[in-house]
C-alpha cells in the first residue's frame, strides 16, 4: 500500500507559449511525452479527413483546458534564492 507517499499526476493543459494557434497540440504532445511536430502532423491529417469533428474537438479543447502553469526554467540555486526572497527569509 502506498500509505503517506505522494503519487504525482500529470494533467492536460494548453500549452499557449510553445502552441501556434491556443496551444493544444503542444499540450497535447507535452501530456503524451510526443514531439510536438508529430502531434501537428497527425492534427492537419486529421483536419483534412474529418474536417468538422476535428474542428470542433480542437475549439472544444482550446476553450475547455486551462493554460500551462508557469515553471521557472532556470538554474537550481536562483530558484531556491528567489523562493526566499519572496518568502521575506534575508540573507544579508
Amino acid at each position: 500500500m502506498n500509505y503517506g507517499r505522494h503519487i504525482p499526476t500529470r494533467r492536460l493543459y494548453r500549452n499557449p507559449e510553445t502552441g501556434i494557434i491556443m496551444g493544444v497540440c503542444s499540450g497535447l504532445a507535452e501530456f503524451f511525452d510526443f514531439d510536438v511536430w508529430v502531434v501537428r502532423v497527425l492534427a492537419v491529417v486529421s483536419l483534412l479527413v474529418f474536417t468538422t469533428l476535428t474542428l470542433i474537438v480542437y475549439f472544444v479543447l482550446g476553450f475547455l483546458l486551462r493554460d500551462r502553469p508557469l515553471r521557472y526554467q532556470g538554474r537550481e540555486e536562483e530558484s531556491h534564492f528567489w523562493r526566499r526572497r519572496s518568502h521575506g527569509e534575508h540573507n544579508y
